[in-house]
């Protein structure tokens, strides 16, 4: 004899009919975000492959340089040659800089690329106790020392700081030389680390769902970065509210703005061709269009702008050319940071660098 459902039994089964729905729903999205992080993976890898090769020509021109055996430039390399190599080097970190996850996180690998901030001034005076001292100078004795001595800034300080490059200290000289040889083959060495290890983690991260919004928040911290550090920090938007150049990264080489201009350059290459994917099948075309509109707005913003930012904070038409870039940067991260993020259902939290 037919028994007719209880309340309970009702309340009971339209909860499993939900259960099932919303399961089968983070089932599909799941199966449609892959094809996204597919592509993010293959996009990044290629951005790490393209620091591989600039940091190994940077390598390769420190040693032509100071050739082995004679450090008096006998290789007839110039320090001009040896400046574009880095920055070329610096600016391809700067494009994959946006990743703050996965291999990156390894032996706090991001500082040893570049350490930053850096209010204490820690990298010349680090990098100075090893151009005056008498210890010894090579691969190993660096890759034991801190992170302020083995990536980007230290060579920075060496080849365009005027404290070492209008002293007895100047390249050609002995320790200079060492140490830039040291320096640059441990950067390009953990630079393939990174590639290596990068391709190594597809698995994982094709595997694990969470890493569509992982690489997300990625691009939104590299955001945050950029509008509150890189930008509203030395243009004096803080607390302090004084314009002070000296705490943006790159600026001994006066190449901050060329800086952020190659972070957000990267989000167009390693970003958003696999973020379009993913909001195309989330029904989110509008958005994410408006999000490339903007982003390259901005990038064009900085195409008419020099390489470097002090200049520009000591007039008024400078900084309000800084204020305009700001506000650029501020749409760009309000759209990703809120409309985006909320139609994803991201929730931020706290990420490993906030303290920087």
């Amino acid at each position: 004899m037919f028994k007719p459902f209880s309340a309970n039994h009702l309340v009971t089964l339209c909860g499993m009919l939900m259960m099932a729905t919303l399961s089968h729903m983070t089932y599909a999205q799941d199966q449609t975000d892959a094809v996204s992080k597919l592509k993010w993976h293959a996009d990044i890898a290629t951005g790490y492959a393209e620091l591989v090769s600039d940091s190994g020509a940077l390598q390769q021109q420190a040693n032509r340089f100071c050739p082995a055996g004679d450090n008096g430039n006998a290789g007839g390399a110039d320090d001009v040659a040896l400046q574009q190599a880095w920055l070329q080097a610096f600016q391809a970190w700067q494009r994959v800089r946006f990743v703050d996850f996965g291999p990156i996180e390894k032996d706090n690998m991001a500082w040893q690329m570049q350490f930053w901030p850096d209010s204490k001034n820690l990298i010349a005076r680090k990098t100075d106790i090893w151009l005056k001292g008498e210890q010894s100078i090579d691969g190993v004795s660096i890759a034991a020392d801190g992170v302020a001595v083995k990536g980007f800034p230290a060579l920075e300080y060496i080849l365009f700081d005027p404290r070492v490059t209008e002293s007895k200290r100047a390249l050609p000289a002995d320790r200079s030389c060492m140490l830039l040889q040291a320096i640059s083959s441990h950067l390009h060495s953990n630079a393939v680390s990174l590639q290596t290890d990068w391709v190594h983690f597809e698995q994982h991260f094709l595997s694990r769902p969470e890493y569509a919004q992982t690489t997300v928040k990625a691009a939104m911290h590299a955001l945050d970065i950029i509008q509150q550090k890189r930008l509203a920090a030395p243009m004096g938007l803080d607390d302090n509210g004084r314009r002070n150049p000296y705490i943006t990264d790159a600026w001994r080489s006066e190449s901050s703005l060329a800086a952020i201009k190659a972070t957000l350059t990267g989000l167009q290459l390693y970003f958003l061709p696999a973020f379009a994917e993913l909001m195309q099948e989330r029904e989110l075309e509008p958005l994410a269009a408006q999000f490339r509109a903007q982003l390259s707005a901005t990038v064009e913003r900085l195409d008419g702008m020099p390489a470097a930012m002090a200049p520009l904070l000591e007039t008024d038409e400078g900084y309000r050319s800084l204020q305009l870039l700001y506000i650029d940067v501020d749409r760009l991260a309000t759209l990703l940071n809120g409309t985006i993020a909320n139609e994803l259902g991201i929730i931020r939290g706290f990420n490993s660098s906030d303290g920087d």
